[in-house]
């Protein structure tokens, strides 16, 4: 059976990865609001399909908002996973270096 090994320096290092991809989202999220660069409905004109065009672009607009607002929540939850996964790690070595110290101490007492 394959003994599982944490690299928790590759964690870390995976953790900060997916922190600037989280950062990177949550800046093009900034940009579709409301008044800011990619926040702004193009003028379509006063023709027909110009209406058409208005209903296809907000609607586009609202679904890859949708989807950077999800992606960005699913990085979040990656980021909390780790860092627990992290914090598991710690305290698991910590305990492991405690019982064998202790196993050390009563093997130099015999």
């Amino acid at each position: 059976m394959a003994q599982r090994v944490l690299d928790p320096a590759y964690l870390e290092a995976y953790r900060d990865e997916i922190v600037a991809r989280f950062n990177f989202v949550t800046e093009k999220i900034a940009m579709l609001r409301t008044g800011n660069e990619l926040g702004v409905e193009p003028g379509f004109g006063l023709l027909d399909s110009s209406q058409q065009a208005r209903l296809d672009y907000a609607a586009a607009h609202e679904e890859v908002w949708n989807n950077l607002q999800k992606l960005r929540a699913d990085l979040y939850g990656a980021i909390v996973t780790i860092n627990e996964s992290l914090g598991v790690h710690t305290d698991s070595e910590e305990l492991n270096l405690a019982e064998f110290s202790s196993s050390q101490s009563d093997v130099d007492n015999a």
